[in-house]
C-alpha cells in the first residue's frame, strides 16, 4: 500500500492533462540550457587569474588552492594560530638575520655568536618541529581535496629544500667563523636563504592557510589535535624558558625589541612636540592677521568720520575709495603672514625628521 501511495503522490498530472505536462516539460528544458552556458564561461573565465607560471621555489599557479570558497565564517583554530605566531617568529629573526649580514657586508663588527645562533635556531626549530607540523596538516588537506595534492607536494618537498639550504648556511658561517671563507660568501648565501623563507612564508600566509581553513572540518581539526606529532614543543628562543644555546640571540632579539619601542617612544614625543609647536605657530599668525584687521578697521572708521566733516556731500566716494585702499593693504599683510606662517611650519617641520633621522644613527 505504501508503494501504491508513493506511485500516485508522484504521478501529479491525469491522462486527461497529458498535453499540458508535455508543454509543462518543453519550458523546464530551456530553463536548464542557461544554466549549462554559465557553468562554461566560469570554467573559461578562471585561466586568466593572475600569477600564472612557476616561482623559483616551484609553485604554480596555485589555483588548486582558489577553487573552493570558504562560505562560513570559522574561528582560527589554535593550530593555525600557533602556525601563524611561529611565522612571525621566524620574521623576527630573519630581519636580525638581515641586519646582521648587512653589517658584515659594511665591514661592520658583528657578533658571530649571534650570526651562528640565528642559523642553528633556524635549523634545529623550524625545520624540525615547524614544517613537519605543517606537512601532516597539508597531508590531510591533500586527503579530502586531491585537486591540491600536487601542491601539497610541492610545499612539502619545498620543506625539505628549506632544510638543506639551511644546514649549507650554516656550514658556511661555521667556516666564515674559522676564516676558511670571506663575509661575502656568508652575506650571499643568508640572503638568498632569506628571500626564500619570505617567499614560501609569504606563499602559506596568502594562499595555503586559508585554504586549509576552508577545508578542514571541526572534526578534521579534533583528530589532528590528537595526533602526538602535532602537539605544541617548547620553543628554545620565543617559548618560556630560553634555552643556554640560543642566549646571545634572545639577548639580542630583546635588546632590538627594546630598542624599537623606545625608538617609537621617542618618535612619537618628538611628533607631539612638533604638534603643539605648530599650533604655536598658527596661534601666533591668527591674533597677527586679527590685530592687523582691527587696525585696518580703525584706521577706515576714522579716515571715514574726517571726511565727513570735511566734505559731506563727497565723503561717500572718498571713503569708498579709501575703504578699497585699505582693503588691498590688509591683503598684502595677511599674505606677508601666511608665507611666514608657512615657513614656520615648514622649519618645524624639518626639525621634526631631523631630530628622527638622529634616532637612527
Amino acid at each position: 500500500m505504501a508503494a501504491n501511495a508513493k506511485a500516485a503522490a508522484n504521478k501529479k498530472p491525469t491522462a486527461a492533462k497529458s498535453k499540458t505536462t508535455a508543454a509543462r516539460k518543453k519550458p523546464a528544458a530551456k530553463k536548464k540550457a542557461p544554466a549549462k552556458k554559465t557553468a562554461v564561461k566560469k570554467k573559461t573565465a578562471k585561466p586568466s587569474a593572475k600569477g600564472k607560471g612557476k616561482s623559483e621555489s616551484g609553485y604554480s599557479d596555485k589555483s588548486p588552492w582558489q577553487k573552493k570558497k570558504s562560505a562560513r565564517k570559522v574561528a582560527e583554530q589554535p593550530l593555525m594560530k600557533a602556525l601563524r605566531a611561529e611565522h612571525r617568529h621566524m620574521a623576527t629573526v630573519m630581519q636580525l638575520f638581515a641586519d646582521q649580514l648587512k653589517a658584515v657586508e659594511d665591514g661592520e663588527l658583528v657578533d658571530t655568536h649571534v650570526v651562528y645562533e640565528i642559523m642553528d635556531y633556524m635549523v634545529s626549530w623550524p625545520d624540525r618541529y615547524h614544517h613537519p607540523r605543517e606537512d601532516l596538516i597539508y597531508g590531510r588537506v591533500a586527503e579530502i581535496d586531491s585537486k591540491a595534492a600536487d601542491e601539497v607536494d610541492t610545499l612539502q618537498r619545498d620543506h625539505d629544500r628549506t632544510a638543506t639550504r639551511g644546514r649549507e648556511v650554516l656550514r658556511d658561517i661555521e667556516r666564515w667563523r674559522e676564516g676558511e671563507v670571506s663575509g661575502a660568501v656568508v652575506a650571499k648565501s643568508g640572503r638568498n636563504y632569506i628571500d626564500h623563507i619570505y617567499e614560501h612564508m609569504n606563499v602559506e600566509e596568502k594562499v595555503v592557510f586559508p585554504h586549509i581553513e576552508s577545508v578542514l572540518s571541526l572534526q578534521d581539526w579534533r583528530e589532528l589535535a590528537e595526533d602526538d606529532h602535532l602537539r605544541a614543543v617548547a620553543d628554545p628562543v620565543f617559548g618560556p624558558r630560553v634555552q643556554r644555546e640560543f642566549r646571545n640571540l634572545t639577548r639580542k632579539l630583546r635588546r632590538n625589541l627594546r630598542r624599537g619601542v623606545e625608538r617609537g617612544t621617542m618618535v612619537e614625543w618628538i611628533g607631539i612636540e612638533a604638534l603643539m609647536e605648530s599650533l604655536e605657530v598658527l596661534s601666533m599668525a591668527y591674533e597677527s592677521a586679527r590685530n592687523s584687521a582691527s587696525d585696518h578697521a580703525r584706521a577706515a572708521w576714522e579716515d571715514c568720520q574726517d571726511m565727513f566733516r570735511d566734505s559731506p556731500l563727497t565723503a561717500p566716494f572718498q571713503c569708498a575709495a579709501n575703504n578699497a585702499k585699505l582693503t588691498l593693504r590688509l591683503l598684502e599683510d595677511v599674505a606677508e603672514i601666511s608665507r611666514d606662517t608657512y615657513g614656520d611650519l615648514s622649519r618645524v617641520n624639518q626639525e621634526r625628521k631631523d631630530r628622527v633621522r638622529l634616532l637612527d644613527r
